[in-house]
Order: C-alpha cells, then sequence, then structure tokens
C-alpha cells in the first residue's frame, strides 16, 4: 500500500482513508466469521472527525448510558462480530462500549450502548466504516440505468454492429458475440450491492427524492441525448475489453454530465453507493469481450469462455505509429492515440430520456430490458 495515497472509504456521502485493507473469508456463521479485521483499520483522527460531525441520534436511557441503533444487512454481520468475536472486543475495548447484535437469522438492528455520547458516536463510526470496507467485496446486484434502446437507436446500433463485422470481423477478438444485445442499450450511472430488502427500499427512496432535483434542473424542457461516435476504456486500440457510444446533451442549458453527478451524489448519502471516480463515466457499452460465449447455434448449452481482449484499431481506424499530424512514434505512444475515419463519428440518432431506473443485473434478455425494482420520470409535469 502506498502510504502516501492510502485507500479511501466512502460513509454516507463522507470519504475516509483506511490505513490498511483488510482481508476476508466468506462465512455465515456469527461465532466463527473470519472478518475483514479490525487492526486499526481506519486512523482515529477520522473516527474522531467523523464522530463529531455524523447526523445520527444518540439518546439517553434509563440507566444514565447512551445508545445508538442502526440496521445492518445481515450479512455483514459476521465482519463486524469476527471470528470468536474478536472484532466486536476490540471496539468495546478501544470504545468503552457495549455492541449488541441481533442473532444469527434474526432481524433487528445493532445497539451501540456507552458511558457517554462521543465513545458512542466513535463505535458507531467504525462499525459503518467496516459495513462500507464489506460492502466494497460484495458482488454489486442493482445498478442505476438510463435506457438508450429507442427503436431508431437500435436500428442504428444493428447497422453499427453489421458494418464493423463487414469490415473489421477480421481482425482479432471480433465477433458477434461480443456485441451488446439491442435491447440492453443503456448509460450506466452507477452499481449498488444491496444485501436486503431494506437496503433495496431505501435505494429506491433516495432515487425517488432525485425526482424533483432532476425536475429542478431540466425545467420544462426533455432531457435529449445525442449518441454519436465511439470510445474505448483503455489507452491501447489493439487490447480493447469495452468499446462504447459517446452521449451528451443536445440542449446547451443542459450538462449531462452534472445531471448524472447530482444524481449519483445524492444517491451517495444513504452510504449504499461507493464513488470510484470524481466523475460519472458517461458511456453506452456497445461491444464488450465479456459477452463472449460460446455454444450451439441455438443458444442450448452455452457456456462463458475466459475473458479475451479484442482488437479495435481497424474499428477505430488507427494507423500503426501515426500521430494526428501524420508524424511516426513509437508503439507505445501510439496507444494513446485515436485517429477516427471510419466509425469515430458513428452517428447512433437523439433520443430523449423518460426514465432512470433501479434495475436489476443480469435480468435482461434477448427481447426484455432490465426489471426495474424501480423508476423514476425525468419528463416535465404536465400543467393540471
Amino acid at each position: 500500500m502506498d502510504p502516501v495515497r492510502p485507500p479511501t472509504v466512502w460513509v454516507d456521502g463522507r470519504c475516509y482513508r483506511v490505513a490498511s485493507p483488510p482481508t476476508t473469508t466468506s462465512t455465515t456463521n456469527y461465532a466463527e466469521a473470519d472478518t475483514y479485521g479490525y487492526e486499526e483499520s481506519v486512523y482515529q483522527d477520522e473516527v474522531d472527525c467523523a464522530a463529531e460531525q455524523e447526523d445520527f441520534t444518540v439518546e439517553q436511557i434509563s440507566n444514565g448510558r447512551f445508545q445508538t441503533s442502526f440496521h445492518v444487512a445481515n450479512s455483514y454481520i459476521p465482519y463486524l462480530i469476527g471470528g470468536k468475536g474478536s472484532t466486536k472486543n476490540r471496539i468495546e475495548r478501544e470504545t468503552f462500549t457495549t455492541l449488541k447484535f441481533p442473532g444469527k437469522g434474526q432481524e433487528g438492528d445493532i445497539v451501540v450502548m456507552g458511558r457517554d455520547v462521543r465513545t458512542v458516536r466513535q463505535a458507531r463510526i467504525k462499525l459503518e466504516m467496516l459495513v462500507e470496507q464489506a460492502r466494497k467485496r460484495q458482488n454489486p446486484t442493482h445498478f442505476i440505468s438510463i435506457p438508450a434502446n429507442t427503436p431508431a437507436i437500435q436500428e442504428k446500433f444493428l447497422e453499427f454492429k453489421k458494418e464493423v463485422l463487414e469490415k473489421c470481423g477480421d481482425s482479432r477478438g471480433v465477433e458477434e458475440s461480443i456485441f451488446q444485445e439491442p435491447i440492453k442499450l443503456h448509460l450506466t450511472l452507477c452499481v449498488l450491492a444491496l444485501a436486503d430488502e431494506r437496503e433495496r427500499q431505501q435505494a429506491l427512496d433516495a432515487l425517488k427524492s432525485c425526482s424533483e432535483m432532476l425536475r429542478r434542473q431540466l425545467g420544462e424542457e426533455k432531457l435529449r441525448l445525442e449518441m454519436k461516435g465511439i470510445e474505448i476504456m483503455n489507452d491501447d486500440p489493439g487490447e480493447v475489453d469495452v468499446l462504447y457510444g459517446r452521449v451528451n446533451a443536445l440542449s446547451w442549458s443542459h450538462s449531462l454530465q452534472t445531471i448524472a453527478d447530482s444524481l449519483v451524489g445524492e444517491l451517495m448519502k444513504t452510504g449504499l453507493v461507493t464513488r470510484s471516480k470524481e466523475r460519472v463515466k458517461l458511456h453506452v457499452t456497445l461491444m464488450n469481450s465479456s459477452f463472449r460465449q460460446q455454444g450451439d447455434d441455438s443458444g442450448e448449452d452455452v457456456t462463458p469462455k475466459a475473458r479475451e481482449s479484442f482488437c479495435a484499431k481497424n474499428i477505430l481506424k488507427c494507423g500503426d505509429g501515426v500521430d494526428l499530424d501524420g508524424s511516426t512514434n513509437a508503439p507505445e505512444t501510439f496507444c494513446a492515440i485515436k485517429i477516427f475515419k471510419e466509425f469515430g463519428d458513428y452517428e447512433f440518432g437523439v433520443f430523449d430520456v423518460e426514465e432512470v431506473h433501479l434495475s436489476i443485473l443480469h435480468t435482461a434478455t434477448s427481447t426484455k430490458y432490465y426489471t426495474a425494482t424501480g423508476k423514476i420520470s425525468t419528463l416535465p409535469e404536465k400543467p393540471s
């Protein structure tokens, strides 16, 4: 770990430094869980600062002590207890508090009790930070999506696919299976790992609370987007895993980047979203090497192949060692250069954004868009 740039963790919209990334062993037994380990995993000054600033209730109970309670999905509780209670005991010892957890298989809140408000707050912050570290290691279950699958966009995408296969089908790794299904075309704003029904409802409530914010940003106009041009996720067009379509708002008064960043920022306040980058990467995935599959023509017994990148030099029309001004450069310099001639400015069309979805991963098919836990409208309200 680089001591100058330690890992960070987001808790309720605030970013904290992490001194040593913990390790994990999966388990479902509270008493015997090997956890991410506490081991001074957060800086004490960060905990002290957060304990003073976090907005949660600490109440005084009848015996004169103080307590706070909060919900944590059952799947995270083993990481907070630790093997033979090691993590629980350590936090209790360091903060002079008592931690109570719901029994295995039972629903309930974690309760933190202590002799004063400050130590109770410290203990809760440490628990929340450990939960956030555990959440980062979970497989995502949901994502916030903007569908980009209007009939016109799907038709243009199929034309793009046909032309790429005709003109670039001899490029390494370029085959039909790595193209997106037209019905699945979308922008992903962020991903979430929602561990139980309460977290799913919390995420949905947060998304619904963004509806008014979006309408204020858009005013009386529709959010109209143009999908034009292609780009790759990395700098080497010879080793590509994801090729995507660029998307921008048509109206000069709207910034799609600002809208997307604002929406994700609101969701981060729930603690259910961890932002890995400062800005949302605006893209519609068109080709992805992870889609590559092998099987018979009927689609039966299809099994995933090992991920293999593809060469997009012909798609991007990149000339080996040729800079934008025509000068020659070493291959490593060229890796960051993309000269678009054939498909660089491909026009996929214009579409109106009508909804933002809380989509469930892996629920789409070749004929059906992703199932939504919930959605919000972005259309202007009609006068009553």
